[in-house]
């Protein structure tokens, strides 16, 4: 009988060797790619912890407000501009999300205290919190955001969470299966994702099989501290998961007319990450539950679509800590949003959303807040921007030379300011063309490159030099055209005569000769 068990045993470790030498062979080949390996690793220390980062407006206010500027965290708000001007956290800096990951950017942050981070409800704020810590940095979100912060609603620009309008009816499903909506939720067999999932060196499961009668881990945990700055690379992975144009946040409505459009080809797979206990009170049909600490471990990875392009909607209660599934999940190369408000959004049942909703009596406060947007670290970032040696103009026989020396790697991204209509008549090749009074909105901005100079371009260079210290303050690499199209070309159809003219716009009025300011007396 002992004979027979050996046999037994031996067969198993036999296969369980064929098995591992065939995994980690594919593993091995995706390991080459060292961001990908980096990515998850650190994304799988900081999910596996369970991502509860969040601070409340009263312990913020507390910190602040104790009298003792030793525990004051660092604030970052990632809302609008124009926004953060209408009101905002006295003392917190303004570096909208999609440029944040930008190494100058990362530059103006501590690595040594702790950031909070806040938007206008939490959701957006959420995901930067989540990689921000993924990077290195100790961050907490600013639960509720601006909204817990205050009640003044031009401030908010009305985001609060409203159960009247936001908080819908829509069917859930109880128990601990998934349930249908005429759709059957499949589960996936586990398949390596070739440059997107490689399993971090510390997970070597073959010899805690038994085999050899040795139990323990090939390879010791890593218990090294992370990085307080992150790595180039990991960095790099950040920002570019943050400007491929994905969606945040999706509403409830929104996924609900998706889900029963009769077209079953369009369903996203939904991921609820609500405790098990929770999720049995009550979820989306079809929705698999896969808690926040297991989601990013070879179990919880094998439940995600197999094809990553598939859209996957993150649930929980309110959208917060959905959030920072989904900026995990797209930093890992999945295409993931979450439902915004949570639960909250998709029934108004108190039995499935357990007392988590979001309630502006008691969420809300009536701390103070600073307006404009000129603060000291505003003051300081101008300063350096204004510091650091770069041409205030390039001549457009520089420029003409640069795009024509047959020499694309030093080519510079020509940036149009010029009214539509006077772009259509004429423009230099290649000039990408949006209008000074757009060019500062998310969207606009995350078409501009970082890691390229720009060349700013207007009618005479006066609106470019204005565009381009702005663009300089915020971190872009840019420079105007001496003189804008007036340099460029004679054409006054294309020019719309704004020539400069001696003979017209020069005159002989008084100056002073000396140090001193002199006056017109």
């Amino acid at each position: 009988m002992t004979n027979m068990m050996d046999k037994i045993l031996a067969v198993v470790c036999v296969l369980a060797l064929i098995f591992s030498m065939a995994f980690f062979s594919v593993i091995k080949s995706m390991e080459e790619d060292e961001t990908v390996s980096e990515t998850l690793s650190a994304t799988m220390e900081y999910a596996g912890g369970g991502a509860s980062k969040y601070i409340t407006a009263e312990e913020l206010y507390g910190l602040l407000n104790d009298n003792d500027t030793t525990n004051d965290p660092f604030i970052l708000s990632i809302r609008k501009v124009e926004h953060y001007a209408l009101g905002h956290i006295p003392g917190a800096i303004n570096i909208p999300l999609n440029t944040l990951f930008t190494e100058d950017n990362l530059a103006r942050l501590p690595d040594d205290r702790s950031i909070v981070v806040y938007c206008y409800t939490g959701h957006t704020a959420s995901q930067a919190t989540a990689l921000l810590n993924v990077n290195g940095y100790d961050t907490l979100c600013l639960k509720w955001g601006l909204c817990s912060w205050t009640n003044d609603s031009t401030v908010t620009v009305n985001k609060y969470y409203d159960k009247t309008t936001a908080g819908h009816d829509y069917p859930v499903f109880s128990g601990t299966d998934p349930g249908t909506m005429g759709f059957v939720a499949t589960i996936n067999i586990f398949t390596p994702r070739v440059n997107v999932y490689s399993v971090p060196e510390k997970i070597v499961p073959l010899r805690a099989l038994g085999c050899g009668g040795d139990t323990e881990p090939a390879v010791e945990p890593d218990t090294s501290e992370p990085s307080t700055s992150g790595s180039d690379s990991l960095r790099e992975s950040t920002y570019l998961s943050l400007n491929q144009g994905k969606s945040a946040v999706m509403k409830a409505a929104d996924l609900y007319d998706n889900l029963y459009d009769n077209d079953t080809s369009n369903d996203p797979f939904i991921l609820s990450i609500r405790k098990a206990e929770h999720y049995e009170l009550g979820h989306i049909s079809g929705a698999v539950n896969i808690g926040i600490t297991s989601l990013f471990t070879e179990g919880g990875l094998q439940k995600l679509p197999e094809d990553t392009d598939q859209q996957i909607v993150v649930v929980c209660y309110t959208g917060h800590t959905a959030s920072q599934a989904t900026a995990l999940l797209n930093l890992n190369g999945y295409n993931a949003t979450a439902l915004m408000h949570g639960m909250c959004s998709w029934t108004t049942d108190a039995n499935v959303t357990v007392g988590k909703c979001y309630n502006k009596t008691t969420d809300c406060h009536d701390y103070s807040f600073a307006t404009g947007i000129w603060d000291e670290d505003m003051r300081e970032t101008i300063y350096d921007s204004l510091n650091q040696g770069k041409p205030v103009a390039i001549t457009a026989e520089s420029l003409y030379d640069r795009l024509n020396d047959n020499d694309t790697t030093n080519d510079s991204f020509i940036l149009s300011i010029r009214k539509a209509e006077h772009y259509e008549l004429g423009h230099i090749p290649g000039a990408v063309n949006i209008g000074i009074t757009s060019l500062f909105t998310e969207e606009n901005l995350a078409k501009l490159p970082y890691d390229n100079q720009i060349v700013v371009v207007c009618y005479t260079g006066h609106t470019a030099s204005q565009a381009t210290a702005l663009l300089n303050a915020i971190g872009y690499n840019a420079t105007a055209l001496k003189w804008g199209m007036c340099s460029w070309t004679t054409n006054s159809t294309v020019t719309a005569d704004k020539y400069y003219d001696k003979a017209t716009a020069c005159h002989d009025y008084p100056f002073v000769i000396g140090t001193e300011p002199g006056s017109m007396s």
